[in-house]
């Protein structure tokens, strides 16, 4: 059972979710989890099952005998155990050409030894480093039986799983994200892997290439045939292999269990190395900690360095397959490889170098240089028949015999050039750039609604309280003028306040009242006491004589004739100043309607600059909205649309399955 066939999809996993999900209980979901595993094992023969569990009973008592056992009995029950997982990985894989086996046993490999033998011997060593062995059966036995790693990897360590056995948390975000993610690698499977297989083998059959005698005629298809097969073939292991990678860290992630990333845009490298840094990299991972790394890494001499890569690549193709086209690969990496090491300066040089066009010339150029090297790579992966291999690494030498276009060929590529730019595209980093994109919004929404709390709940929580403003109570300073008491026996109040206070409701006299007051009042108002120079003229004593008033008169009368003429001389600078403001303000008037002529002459130049303006504002003002609106949902936004996209991966996919796929329509529409 492979997890892109109906009966995995319609049935297996959805009873899995079911009984998953029926109880809280982390007991509960961890023996689900075992039995959905043993049972998705057995459709693979009781042979399977049975091998698997002796494997595992071997695994978890050799690496609790590590964990007892003194530093010099380590060494010795290390290299057994190793011995004991190596020895049948080798039988199985080269059982096909031993001559003197049954043909029962000839071919048969049990189901995924090849990524759970690496996970074991990975446990096997961190115990023999000192790591602490687990001490119970039922937690190694998820481990070793985990399906969604069983088939297709990445190969897990159980340090990565330790804690999620014994402690994890169901969370919708995690949910959700891991539905995305094996809807998306099930699409990735049916609608672009499987169809790159078909159009890899339609193009060009292989059968063809075993012909001993095509060197010497002229061969039935052209060069674009041999190059479209083999672009096919390049997405294809690619979006293959990653497929089945998406469908196990979706079903970990739904379940609640971390699996690491097997690939990060691996065509996007710009060297071998970094291809292979990106490329299966729990493999990568294993062979450096495991192999290359104790056997002295780079600290090492530069010809030990080379024996230790030598080994690595010769590992690494026979982990990959049985033939000896494996191991030329694997080689074939070594060499290029080793060239990148030996111009390791020069490489430097030319990244410190980056910038203008010439850094995206040269990026450019170190591009084409990886994919021009992981073309014919897969070339060597691909054809185990080393006459076929022969043949088509001939006929990318261009000979004369061969045609560059056939008609068939093109008409095959134009009907398929929309499944070819599909899987071009996510090939790429597409969605990890995406995704990227997607957390950093994430984050400023969170920023956003964050201060916009802090806004709320005021200044840390040190905003005045009701009690404190000066609105709340009635102890305000105009109750407090009501009584003059109260104002009186403040000490801050002067006595001139009190004096004021003391005189309210006592009515004012008016002007006449006091000019034309009697005397006997003023008397009062002014005792002589006090006041003796007044006293004369408050009795009416020492009154002016007429010749005195007289002379007073005449003065007055000059005075008033001199305020006159001051009168009129004011009164004409008034006019001359009002006539000098009606011309003034005839002048702005004027002024006024040249300008109004001089807009209206302009407003219909302007009035299409003021439309543009004003779309340009709109524009502005919509996409501002939008931002904001993005940001104040962007968690529900990345929810919901990650179920919305699985849900339709989801159906496409069953449409695949089905038989009732409508991607040759779309495909034959380019």
């Amino acid at each position: 059972m492979q997890f892109s066939q109906m009966i995995f999809v319609a049935g297996f996993l959805p009873l899995f979710f079911v009984l998953y999900f029926g109880k809280k209980e982390l007991a509960w979901k961890n023996a689900v989890f075992f039995l959905a595993s043993c049972f998705f094992l057995l459709f693979q023969g009781l042979l399977a099952v049975a091998f698997l569990c002796f494997f595992t009973l071997f695994v978890f008592f050799m690496g609790k005998a590590l964990g007892k056992a003194t530093e010099e009995k380590k060494k010795k029950i290390f290299f057994l155990s190793l011995a004991g997982i190596l020895l049948p990985l080798a039988f199985f894989k080269y059982s096909a050409a031993l001559p003197f086996l049954p043909k029962m046993v000839k071919g048969w490999m049990p189901f995924g030894i090849s990524f759970y033998s690496f996970r074991f011997i990975a446990y096997l060593y961190d115990c023999y480093q000192g790591k602490e062995a687990e001490q119970e059966i039922f937690s190694f036995s998820l481990f070793a039986f985990a399906f969604p790693v069983l088939s297709q990897g990445p190969i897990l360590r159980y340090s990565e799983m330790r804690e999620e056995i014994k402690n994890r948390a169901f969370s919708y975000e995690a949910f959700s994200h891991g539905l995305f993610r094996f809807t998306f690698g099930l699409w990735k499977k049916l609608a672009l892997a499987d169809a790159l297989g078909s159009l890899s083998v339609e193009v060009l059959s292989l059968d063809s290439l075993k012909n001993a005698s095509m060197l010497q005629s002229s061969p039935s298809f052209s060069f674009l045939a041999v190059f479209l097969s083999g672009l096919s073939y390049m997405l294809q292991i690619f979006l293959d292999f990653s497929a089945y990678t998406d469908m196990a860290i979706g079903i970990g992630e739904i379940c609640g269990f971390t699996l690491p990333e097997n690939f990060q845009a691996p065509y996007s490298a710009r060297s071998i190395r970094d291809f292979w840094r990106r490329w299966h990299i729990s493999l990568s991972m294993f062979f450096r900690d495991y192999v290359y790394i104790p056997l002295g890494g780079n600290r090492v001499p530069f010809p030990l360095q080379v024996r230790n890569l030598l080994l690595i690549w010769i590992l690494t193709g026979i982990w990959h397959g049985s033939t000896a086209n494996f191991i030329l690969w694997g080689l074939y990496f070594f060499v290029f490889i080793l060239l990148e090491l030996c111009c390791k300066k020069l490489w430097k040089r030319m990244k410190k170098s980056e910038g203008g066009n010439f850094s995206f010339v040269l990026r450019c150029l170190q591009h084409v240089y990886t994919l021009v090297v992981l073309y014919f790579s897969w070339i060597l992966f691909r054809f185990s028949d080393f006459q076929s291999l022969k043949n088509i690494l001939w006929l990318h030498t261009l000979p004369k015999s061969l045609t560059l276009v056939d008609g068939k060929t093109l008409l095959i590529a134009k009907s398929n050039i929309f499944l070819l730019l599909v899987a071009i595209l996510f090939s790429g980093n597409l969605l990890s750039s995406l995704e990227e994109e997607w957390q950093k919004l994430l984050f400023r929404g969170k920023s956003r609604l964050a201060r916009k709390k802090r806004a709320s709940l005021g200044f840390y929580g040190m905003e005045d309280s009701e009690e404190d403003s000066p609105e709340a109570g009635t102890d305000s300073p105009e109750a407090e003028q009501d009584s003059p008491e109260a104002v009186v026996d403040t000490p801050e109040v002067t006595a001139i306040d009190a004096g004021k206070t003391a005189l309210k409701g006592v009515p004012e006299a008016t002007a006449d009242e006091l000019i034309f007051a009697a005397s006997s009042d003023r008397k009062d108002l002014f005792p002589e006491e006090k006041y003796p120079m007044l006293k004369l003229s408050l009795d009416g004593e020492g009154a002016p004589r007429p010749e005195e008033r007289s002379g007073e008169t005449e003065v007055q009368k000059e005075e008033a004739i001199s305020f006159a003429e001051e009168v009129e001389a004011e009164a004409k600078a008034e006019e001359e100043v009002e006539s000098e403001v009606k011309a003034e303000a005839k002048i702005e008037s004027e002024e006024l309607l040249r300008e109004e002529k001089m807009e209206a002459e302009l407003s219909q130049e302007n009035q299409e600059d003021l439309l543009r303006h004003e779309k340009i504002l709109r524009r502005i003002q919509r996409r501002t909205k939008l931002n904001i609106f993005f940001l104040d949902h962007a968690e529900q936004l990345y929810f919901w649309g990650k179920l919305l996209a699985a849900i339709a991966f989801l159906l496409l996919s069953f449409a695949l399955m089905a038989g009732q796929s409508y991607m040759p329509f779309l495909y034959n529409q380019f």
